[in-house]
Formats: C-alpha cells, structure tokens, sequence
C-alpha cells in the first residue's frame, strides 16, 4: 500500500498547482519521482487513475520521469549513484555521505 500513499501526494501536488495556474482540467502532467519513493510504477499508475476519479487530473495523461538515487560523499565531495543499499563513496571509501537526488516529487509540466 505504499504506492497509494505516494499517489494521494502525487495527486495533491497536481490539484495544487493547477489550482496555481487557474486549469480546471488537465490533459497531461509530467512528474518526476524519485526511485527511493516508487517501487511499483505500474500500480502506482493503476491506483493514481483510481484516486483522481472526479478531479482536475481524472483521465489526464501522466507522464512519469523516475528520478536515481544520487549521493554525494560528505569527505571528498565525490557524487555517485550507489549500486547497493550500503553507500561507501568510490573515491574515498568513506560511508559519510548524504542524499542529493532521488527522494523528490516534482511536478514538471501540466497541461
């Protein structure tokens, strides 16, 4: 049930700009989502169609942009993806690191 928790946040992002933008009904958004937070597109798709029913976003083409995991090393600064769930930097070998991308919501485009 984690991708319908992930879809009801989608989902309001969306009505809330659009709200921004004055559009009443959307035909197409694009979001960007980073991979820590989805782990089943496919059911996500399935339950954010569900979940818009009877909103801006009910039946609107959406336009997903999975965004990696990417890290910077805290020592060296060096930036990575990491291949495993332990983040040791490639450089440096140090475990002292921090998250830059792959934990975001952003809406990119709406239409």
């Amino acid at each position: 049930m984690h991708e319908l928790g992930l879809a009801e946040d989608v989902l309001n992002k969306i009505k809330e700009a659009a709200r921004k933008l004055g559009l009443t009904k959307l035909t197409y958004a694009k979001v960007q989502i980073g991979e820590t937070l989805i782990t089943d597109p496919p059911e996500f798709r399935e339950l954010f169609n569900t979940i818009s029913s009877g909103s801006v976003a009910e039946g609107m083409e959406l336009d997903l942009e999975i965004k990696s995991l990417r890290v910077e090393c805290v020592e060296c600064k060096s930036a990575f993806n990491p291949e495993q769930l332990r983040f040791d930097c490639p450089q440096c070998g140090s475990t002292n690191i921090q998250v830059i991308s792959g934990r975001e919501i952003n809406i990119i485009d709406l239409r």
